[in-house]
């Protein structure tokens, strides 16, 4: 079987704990590296060392190194591959990932990467590394595997499509002990979906170029069954105090919520988190979340123009729902976290300052604010362009995973002068801790 070693930074990833899952499942010895790069949300870096990460590789003795990146790492993850192929080319790598399936055309133009997997990869790159397999050494195969782009003799081999997309109750649980490990703290909170997808396309969201991808979207759904099971073994194996789900929007599912409900509460019984769009919250999901043991409903709001989140966003949202939403759970006691982005392309300090009283009202117990950060195919680059915020050049940076400005999504994202807003941004951070005549005036 295959010796693949997976190399990834920073923090935890689901995605890769779902590959070496189903790569050891299926016979391969499957390694992990971790290194330290950059904390994208405060904007801090670490001097990397990219020839020790990559002696860390070959340590391993891998017939194939696996990359997984989103864009605020794809640099990170370039460079350990150069230095990899700098000390031995001999050795295969493989990059995936949401910015791999989003540019695999110049991901796989870099001479250190040999292959792309496009979108998820459960099932093709266990079968991509039985094919490599067939020979007495690992060699690329000369057929095509579905989801699966590489480059053999010179020429490309594959299509620039995804492969097919997993059975979720099928999957085996995702091998945590590799990151846990690593990150001490990880143990104390347990990350997991239980879904794939999202019902909305937002404009500025990897989704928006998945429903072009898939041609449509569709939230897969794990059952309760499989959720309950995990989670109770979770509590076997690891010290876990706590729960966080990271679905796109965990209570799309009004009868999945009422179900998990019941037994969550009586079977696992760990406090729990998740994400949620307020028109997804109503007074009965509310009454199952809170009986159930939830303390963190994290609430995706963006913005409060309805216009803007209309034209911009693509998102349909309604300020009646998002008040209401917060009324709900702050009755039944759950913190409410809301997300704020700043730097909508259109967006004015006259509608930030109308937000500041929205939310002066409504008393959230988190306002986070997160600045807009362009992501390579997303529907908002086209926006930002028609507008003349950005330029072709701009779009080629954005695609090679190079950052438009040095701020951190805390600090300004891609907003080139972003200064205007950093009253507003100061504010809504505190405004939760503030007395609200303050805020008012």
């Amino acid at each position: 079987m295959a010796n693949i070693t997976f190399v990834y930074p920073d923090y935890e990833s689901l995605g890769v704990e779902y590959l070496m899952a189903v790569c050891t499942t299926n016979g391969h010895h499957v390694h992990f590296v971790y290194y330290e790069a950059d904390d994208t949300y405060a904007g801090l870096k670490n001097k990397v060392s990219y020839t020790k990460v990559a002696t860390d590789i070959l340590d391993t003795q891998p017939d194939i190194v696996a990359f997984s990146c989103v864009t605020d790492n794809y640099q990170h993850q370039l460079k350990v591959a150069q230095a990899l192929k700098e000390s031995n080319p001999k050795v295969y790598t493989i990059f995936g990932g949401i910015h791999s399936t989003a540019v695999p055309e110049k991901v796989l133009s870099q001479d250190s990467i040999d292959a792309v997997a496009i979108g998820e990869a459960e099932y093709s790159l266990p079968e991509f590394l039985n094919k490599c397999q067939l020979h007495s050494s690992f060699i690329f195969p000369e057929e095509p595997v579905e989801g699966i782009l590489f480059k053999k003799n010179g020429r490309f081999i594959g299509d620039f499509q995804e492969g097919r997309l997993a059975e979720l109750d099928t999957l085996p649980f995702p091998e945590k002990r590799p990151f846990f490990r690593v990150l001490s703290d990880s143990t104390n909170e347990y990350r997991m979906m239980t879904s794939r997808g999202c019902p909305y396309r937002c404009s500025y969201c990897f989704n928006s170029y998945m429903h072009h991808l898939r041609g449509g979207i569709k939230i897969r759904r794990k059952s309760v069954s499989n959720v309950i099971e995990e989670l109770v073994l979770a509590k076997k194996q690891f010290s876990i105090r706590r729960v966080l789900f990271v679905d796109d929007s965990f209570t799309t599912d009004k009868h999945w919520v009422e179900q998990f409900s019941k037994r969550y509460k009586v079977e696992v019984g760990l406090p729990f988190a998740c994400v949620a769009n307020p028109h997804y919250i109503n007074e009965d999901i509310v009454e199952y979340l809170a009986d159930a043991g939830c303390v963190n409903v994290q609430l995706g709001i963006q913005s409060i123009s309805e216009t803007l989140c209309k034209q911009t966003l693509n998102r349909n949202s309604k300020n009646t729902q998002i008040e209401e939403a917060i009324h709900l759970l702050k009755q039944k006691k759950i913190m409410v976290q809301v997300d704020h982005m700043l730097g909508i392309p259109g967006d004015t300090l006259e509608t930030q300052e109308k937000t500041v009283l929205f939310y002066n009202t409504l008393r959230p117990h988190v306002i986070s604010v997160f600045w807009l950060t362009y992501y390579p195919r997303t529907d908002i680059i086209q926006t930002a362009k028609d507008l003349g915020i950005i330029n072709q050049e701009d779009i080629d940076r954005i695609e090679q995973g190079v950052k438009l400005t040095n701020e951190s999504l805390h600090t300004g994202g891609s907003l080139k002068n972003p200064q205007p807003y950093y009253g507003i941004s100061f504010l809504l951070n505190w405004l939760p801790l503030l007395p609200k005549c303050v805020v008012t005036f």
